[in-house]
């Protein structure tokens, strides 16, 4: 639950494409409270996180599994993985409970690959997420794929989408823009690094009640961003 003492948040979601101990650095830049962090080693085995207060992480490869991570003295008090899915983790935290997405393609279920793991994720433990949690990181899809996937998956993002606003959550990047879903100015995934090839893949769902008319939201710029990763950071602060 959002702890009262907090004003002001900033979190940020950002795919770092591997050794996050080596480009933290561009992320810590950008002074976030709380840091999403798909596609990050496991801390355990190497780097230094010494500018961080705390951090949790899961994944089945300890060279690419999805990191939280907390600075300013927010502490993280417990974690829940999800079984149905590898990259998933729901932390409480004495600031803000969170459940960080990296959602990956799955060749043995192929019905719950990208968005498809989302859906069955809140499908299966709803008590994790209430009006109070902010669900953010890579969904690895967007609301244009929905009508053309290569095979039926569980859900579409319009139906996840539509769970969530039903628990009070919303698109912090949409509710603070006004761009449609599919429609978005601003691109947080460029296919192979290709400046022509830009998708809005990465989101962040927030508490409807936090989203104020000061709310900001920012995605990286290509330019600044693309030589460390093929994603580009989402900085949300409510």
């Amino acid at each position: 639950m959002i702890s009262e003492r907090a004003t002001a948040m900033r979190l940020a979601a950002w795919n770092c494409n591997q050794a996050f101990r080596r480009k933290q650095h561009h992320l810590l830049d950008l002074e976030p409270d709380i840091a999403v962090v798909p596609e990050c080693e496991d801390p355990e085995e190497k780097g230094d996180w010494s500018s961080w207060t705390d951090w949790e992480w899961t994944g089945g490869d300890p060279h690419r599994g999805i990191g939280v991570f907390t600075r300013n003295d927010i502490a993280i008090s417990d974690t829940t993985e999800i079984a149905e899915a590898d990259h998933f983790l729901h932390v409480e935290t004495d600031a803000v409970d969170v459940l960080a997405v990296w959602a990956m393609n799955d060749r043995e279920n192929p019905r719950q690959r990208y968005i498809g793991q989302v859906h069955t994720a809140l499908e299966t433990h709803p008590q994790l997420v209430d009006e109070d949690t902010i669900i953010a990181g890579d969904f690895n899809w967007n609301v244009t794929w929905d009508e053309s996937p290569n095979s039926p998956l569980r859900g579409g993002f319009a139906d996840v989408r539509g769970a969530l606003n039903g628990a009070g959550l919303y698109s912090a990047y949409h509710a603070a823009r006004g761009d449609e879903f599919g429609e978005e100015m601003k691109a947080t995934f460029y296919m192979h690094k290709k400046e022509e090839r830009p998708y809005h893949i990465d989101y962040a769902f927030v508490p409807g009640h936090r989203i104020k008319q000061e709310t900001e939201v920012t995605v990286g710029r290509y330019e600044d961003w693309i030589d460390a990763s093929d994603h580009m950071p989402l900085l949300i602060t409510i």
